[in-house]
């Protein structure tokens, strides 16, 4: 008789009932082959005993076997299992083997790795730091939680709930449209806009539709990696431009585009990424004309233009664009919180349309809910008032980190005072080597970024973004004196 006992284990604090896992656990075994066809099994007052159950439990277990086709309960004969399994080469028993059921750690057949990706890392966000992005606490979740269950509770919204327009809700495009269109001078409707989960998908959509094998992008040096490679994805090769105080150079944009054809250039013109600088407005001027010239496209990146701290915002070059040239990328990821999944793509009809047939491959629609619930809360002031107390909460912190990294670390670190975002590009000395610095801070409980996914030769930049909006100023306190404290100790 097979070891039933060992075989089937049974774990009394489960969410699933007994007589489940027990059916489960002989299937399993009849799938690994070393319960074969034809196989008579003990009978349900044999196998209560032996596993220590009710007998009713064992009744439901085979019943549940049967139903499905795993057994055959055969009158005065015995219960066995089915004929038409089909014939594996059975495993042998091992008393010292582990007969709880796992799942396989490696797939049976070969995955080709992508070894010019790098791994997905965790977050580490429960983990004090300069980590990049938002701080979620500053989240307006009662608003949002109102207007969410709102939109679930009105009747007229139930037909949402079902499948809508790839492109996104027509109410939130309009009402995000004349957001745009009042904030960033542009001249939009709905019909220009596509809603995305987050900006990444809007950059890996363009970059399919748009680019074909062997297409030449210009990006920056150093530049945004996701962007970089959804490009590659693509087939598209990178042309890399130096990005100087001024932002990207469209000197040298020019002197490539006299030498060979130039599919499109990709920018983050408000606050390049990752060095934050800000575009300045003659090269704007030239670059659109250039693209005007040559016929390429510009991916304009807005990810962050709601946090700009000196004066107003530079507008974006698609504000200034009448022959349909750029392609405007925004975010709502940072604005409110990464784990919204908004971001959107504005451009002339012909483009969304394009966008939305090859979004349905991917991801049928957004979320028709939250887009509703972001909508109301554009339209009640909700929005604006949480950017409001964002802004004059991420400037206050901005201030104080870089008062505070100048006073203690002002010798091995180079930066400039960001105009706007919510990170610092810093430079450190080359006597401080940002990978093992980066190592013994996490293991003393804070994180900073060690600056590679920045770095596009061999040659390390040793530089990285130092996020300041994450932390309120006790945190950022302790941060900077442990990283001061760390790096003095090292040199």
């Amino acid at each position: 008789m097979l070891p039933w006992k060992t075989i089937i284990q049974i774990q009394k604090d489960c969410d699933t009932p007994v007589y489940l896992q027990i059916a489960n656990s002989i299937i399993q075994e009849m799938k690994k082959g070393r319960v074969g066809p034809g196989i008579k099994l003990p009978g349900t007052r044999q196998m209560s005993e032996i596993l220590d159950v009710h007998r009713k439990t064992m009744v439901r277990a085979y019943e549940e076997l049967d139903s499905q086709g795993w057994i055959e309960m055969l009158p005065s004969k015995g219960t066995y299992t089915s004929k038409k399994l089909p014939e594996i080469n059975p495993r042998r028993f091992s008393e010292k083997e582990v007969r709880k059921n796992s799942f396989p750690s490696t797939t049976g057949f070969p995955v080709k790795p992508n070894t010019k990706m790098r791994e997905p890392v965790a977050p580490r966000r429960h983990i004090v730091g300069f980590h990049d992005g938002p701080d979620t606490r500053l989240m307006p979740v009662d608003e949002l939680g109102r207007a969410y269950k709102s939109v679930l509770a009105r009747a007229i919204n139930a037909k949402h709930l079902s499948y809508v327009d790839t492109a996104g809700m027509q109410k939130f495009r309009t009402v995000l449209s004349d957001y745009l269109n009042t904030s960033r001078g542009l001249q939009t409707s709905f019909e220009n806009i596509m809603i995305t989960r987050g900006s990444q998908m809007g950059l890996f959509l363009l970059s399919i539709v748009l680019f074909s094998q062997g297409d030449t992008v210009i990006v920056g040096d150093p530049d945004y990696y996701y962007a970089d490679h959804a490009f590659l994805y693509a087939g598209a090769r990178i042309q890399r431009v130096k990005v100087d105080d001024s932002g990207i150079d469209v000197d040298a944009i020019e002197k490539v585009c006299r030498k060979k054809k130039i599919k499109a250039v990709y920018i983050t013109s408000h606050h390049h990424y990752p060095t934050t600088v800000t575009l300045i407005a003659s090269r704007r001027i030239r670059l659109l004309s250039l693209a005007e010239k040559y016929g390429f496209i510009i991916i304009e990146d807005d990810y962050d233009y709601d946090f700009h701290y000196l004066s107003s915002p530079i507008l974006p070059l698609v504000s200034a664009d009448v022959r349909g040239m750029v392609v405007y990328i925004g975010t709502l990821s940072k604005t409110i919180a990464p784990s919204i999944r908004t971001g959107y793509v504005v451009a002339p009809q012909n483009l969304i349309l394009e966008l939305a047939r090859m979004r349905q491959l991917i991801d049928t629609q957004g979320d028709p809910i939250m887009e509703l619930a972001l909508a109301d809360l554009f339209m009640d002031g909700g929005i604006k008032r949480h950017m409001k107390k964002a802004l004059h909460e991420y400037h206050q912190r901005r201030d104080f980190v870089c008062a505070r990294l100048a006073e203690k670390l002002s010798d091995v670190i180079d930066f400039r005072i960001p105009d706007g975002g919510l990170a610092i590009w810093a430079r450190f000395h080359k006597s401080v080597p940002l990978a093992p610095l980066s190592d013994r801070l996490r293991e003393r409980g804070v994180i900073l970024s060690n600056g590679q996914i920045h770095d596009n030769s061999p040659v390390s930049l040793n530089s990285t973004r130092m996020g300041f909006a994450w932390m309120n100023e006790t945190e950022a306190a302790h941060a900077i004196d442990l990283l001061a404290s760390t790096i003095r100790e090292r040199r």
